[in-house]
């Protein structure tokens, strides 16, 4: 990224920051463009000091070039660290060899207590054999708070399906074995109700991203994703233009762009069989729409697959919820 048109974008938001926000670092990697990451801070930190705000700064990394001088760095600013680590599915989807490195990086991480770390590890429907005993290998490594994500890159089949209920069964079943309280639980989004009411993607309202090539997104999610699919339409519709030509016509700009975002909510969404306003289970359903394009390859479509198994994930949470109502026998 240009340092000029970093340096741009963070003086123009920064006064339209919420008082408590968050910075967050993507990529591909973004330890590859450290100094810039170093310079944001710097900067961020001298012009909090003018305007009360309390910024904080995440990062989501593989980990492959973490070593102790940005640890170090990472420690003294109070980073919240997401690392990449798919448990025993690591050396299929990802870089051969790299388990053994992440294994023996993250008790390393872990000494350093101003650095939250979260671990995110992603299946597919060909790895979801490999989620029970990734969970018990990332909780026994000592990860406070761990993430999973499935990825909808391909549809999932019925059999996936069926694997992802079996090993939710050994998860829920090893965290009884572990745990009293629900709340010592590291799985995050286990955690959580389901919420209810009907869903609204928060990007551009909530949130923006600055993407590598100066241009303005309302979440990091869309330019991946545009970039991913080069040959898809509507890129357009949710950029929110280069960061000069924005500052110059922001009050113009913004309100546009924003309301193609305002309608990104469940009950503007369509599946095979209708549209998500009818469905009986709108009130509790959330899909992020750039994680359900990936398979529909439209912003605003749900596949079958992606509609089926956030049923299924549904279900699953309320079967882990109902099971730490009960005592522990």
């Amino acid at each position: 990224m240009d340092s000029a048109v970093l340096t741009r974008a963070l003086r123009f938001f920064h006064p339209y920051f919420a008082e408590q926000c968050f910075i967050d670092f993507y990529g591909g990697e973004p330890l590859l463009a450290f100094d810039e990451i170093r310079r944001a801070v710097l900067l961020m930190e001298a012009l909090s000091k003018k305007r009360a705000r309390q910024v904080r700064y995440a990062l989501s990394t593989n980990g492959s070039l973490l070593n102790d001088d940005i640890l170090d760095f990472l420690e003294r600013h109070s980073f919240s660290v997401l690392l990449s680590f798919d448990g025993y599915a690591q050396d299929i989807s990802r870089k051969k060899g790299s388990f053994d490195f992440l294994v023996s990086v993250i008790p390393k991480i872990l000494t350093r207590p101003r650095i939250s770390l979260e671990t995110n590890s992603v299946f597919t429907s060909e790895t979801i054999g490999y989620l029970s005993t990734s969970i018990q290998l990332i909780t026994e490594l000592g990860v406070p708070k761990i993430d999973v994500t499935f990825s909808r890159k391909t549809p999932w089949t019925e059999s996936s399906l069926l694997r992802l209920k079996k090993e939710m069964a050994l998860v829920r079943s090893y965290f009884r074995s572990r745990h009293q309280k629900k709340e010592d639980v590291p799985w995050a989004d286990l955690l959580e109700e389901l919420a209810k009411g009907v869903y609204r993607c928060p990007a551009g309202l909530k949130k923006m991203a600055l993407a590598t090539d100066g241009t303005l997104w309302g979440c990091f999610l869309f330019p991946q994703y545009f970039n991913g699919f080069p040959n898809i339409r509507d890129s357009q519709k949710y950029c929110f233009g280069e960061v000069d030509t924005f500052i110059k016509d922001h009050r113009q700009i913004y309100p546009q762009k924003l309301a193609n975002y305002s309608a990104l909510r469940m009950d503007g969404f369509l599946t095979p069989d209708g549209p998500c306003a009818l469905c009986d289970e709108i009130q509790e359903c959330f899909i992020c729409p750039v994680a359900a394009a990936l398979t529909s390859r439209e912003i605003g479509r749900i596949s079958a697959s992606t509609c089926h198994g956030a049923k299924m994930w549904r279900e699953e949470k309320k079967l882990f919820l109902e099971e730490f109502k009960e005592p522990n026998q």
